[in-house]
């Protein structure tokens, strides 16, 4: 029973972040609210967001922050990185690629 719980809240929270991510740039208020409720979702069932998940959620303001709408992403060459700012608290941060 719990496995099923569990297995219908993570298709809800993918269902709801694509939703979130096609209305990101027409209605970002929606979006914003759709993030919201992916979140509590994985919250509430203990379930871990997958990595594409919660990189869109900014790690300062907790803001659902859309690749390229609501963030920069950039690349780095030294060390191979992706740097994302998020554009409503500017709060910069980087993700090491491992080779």
């Amino acid at each position: 029973m719990k496995n099923s719980k569990k297995e219908i809240a993570t298709k809800r929270m993918e269902i709801l972040f694509n939703n979130a991510l096609s209305n990101a740039k027409n209605n970002p208020g929606l979006a914003q609210r759709q993030a919201e409720i992916a979140k509590k979702i994985s919250l509430k069932f203990k379930i871990k967001m997958p990595f594409e998940i919660s990189s869109s959620f900014c790690k300062k303001c907790k803001k659902f922050i859309a690749p390229g709408i609501a963030s920069k992403i950039r690349l780095g060459s030294k060390p191979k990185s992706i740097t994302i700012t998020c554009s409503y608290c500017n709060h910069t941060y980087r993700k090491i690629i491992s080779q």
